[in-house]
């Protein structure tokens, strides 16, 4: 015999009461369903990697999709709604940076890119292109695992609204290019937004200062520019010590800048 759609409905309702019933019995206050697993898309041609990243990341709550082209993973994002898509700049046919245009094109997911060639030229493309983060291979499953969650934390919209980021007390809105600092809003300059928004974008992670002067300034560095320096300071003197009395932008010497965490974490 047929079920009706108000049958099914009926149905939901009454599942839905007898877990919170069962909840109750066991003595456990709004007893939930399971948590969806957060989908992940792999588009690699290495398939020892994607039988790896399977072992380390669905324990950890996540569902990989795997695609060995360009061609066929952009037919996954055409399909199926990935929470992130982990990208290898090396494919067949069709590069990564081509596959991130494309990409680029018809969707916001956010996109961590893989690659061997670790150089900055590399690095900039990517971004340029719209990545939201770059990591080079090898590197350990612990790692890509912890990007992911990172980038997933900073690029999940706020009460819906899309480019917004939170990082500790600081909120950037880049719609409206309103910058919150311990409730307090801070005036900056289009240069000092936008190397917050990067160093935020990449909170705990140091970006090298010739990146930076691509990315902010729009030019190659020169022997004793200053200009990142200068923004950095700014940013530093306007935006106050950290919620724990620290610095909230570190130089590291010989490298670039990182945004550091409330909790003091960086990575290099």
């Amino acid at each position: 015999m047929p079920v009706s759609t108000r049958q099914l409905d009926n149905s939901r309702q009454l599942s839905h009461a007898a877990l919170a019933g069962a909840g109750r019995i066991l003595g456990v206050p709004n007893m939930r369903m399971p948590k969806a697993p957060v989908h992940l898309l792999l588009i690699d041609d290495d398939l020892a990697l994607g039988q790896l990243l399977q072992e380390y990341a669905v324990p950890e709550g996540f569902r990989i999709s795997a695609a060995a082209t360009g061609e066929s993973g952009l037919e996954v994002v055409g399909q199926e709604a990935a929470a992130l898509v982990v990208l290898d700049v090396m494919l067949p046919g069709m590069n990564g940076f081509e596959a991130l245009a494309e990409i680029r094109r018809r969707s916001n997911v956010p996109v961590l890119m893989l690659t061997t060639r670790g150089s900055t030229a590399d690095r900039v493309h990517g971004l340029r292109c719209g990545a939201d983060d770059y990591l080079p291979k090898p590197f350990d499953p612990a790692e890509l695992l912890e990007r992911v969650r990172s980038i997933l934390r900073r690029t999940q919209p706020r009460d819906g609204r899309l480019g917004f980021l939170r990082v500790d007390d600081v909120e950037v809105d880049a719609r409206s290019r309103r910058v919150i600092c311990g409730g307090r809003e801070v005036d900056l300059t289009g240069s000092e937004f936008s190397l917050l928004q990067l160093l935020l974008s990449n909170a705990g992670t140091v970006l090298p200062r010739e990146e930076l002067v691509i990315l902010v300034l729009d030019r190659e560095r020169t022997f004793n520019d200053r200009g990142i320096d200068s923004l950095a300071s700014n940013l530093r003197r306007k935006l106050g010590p950290s919620t724990n009395g620290g610095e909230r932008i570190r130089s590291v010497r010989g490298i670039g800048y990182v945004y550091v965490l409330a909790d003091g974490s960086i990575g290099i």
